[in-house]
């Protein structure tokens, strides 16, 4: 009898592991779908994207609030929102092939929130 391998096996929301991590990225929508894959999921990797996905979230909201406090940088602010939703698709479409990019920085931080979960 074979051992199922969490990271190919159907998540606990019934939703394809490749499907699921794609859903965390989903700009517009993501942020509400990586709380709750996050909250609720099993699966390894669909956990580990929604951890990324919450904090690249999480370090945009903090640069365009941050931004705006000068009028010179906040002219920067619909540029780094369009950057913000090109690198959510570009994560989402990777995410669903089943390659995941993991970030510089932001991996590790995942990495770090997963071991203390």
């Amino acid at each position: 009898m074979a051992v199922k391998d969490k990271t190919t096996s159907a998540t606990s929301t019934n939703l394809a592991p490749n499907l699921a991590s794609a859903l965390c990225y989903a700009p517009f929508v993501g942020l509400v779908v990586a709380i709750v894959l996050f909250i609720v999921e099993k699966n390894t990797s669909v956990k580990w994207n929604a951890v990324q996905a919450l904090l690249v979230k999480v370090v945009f909201w903090i640069l365009m609030f941050i931004l705006p406090m000068t009028i010179f940088l906040a002219l920067l602010v619909f540029p780094l929102w369009i950057v913000n939703v090109v690198l959510d698709l570009v994560l989402a479409v990777k995410a669903y092939r089943g390659n995941p990019v993991k970030l510089p920085v932001l991996a590790d931080w995942t990495d770090k929130i997963l071991k203390k979960v």
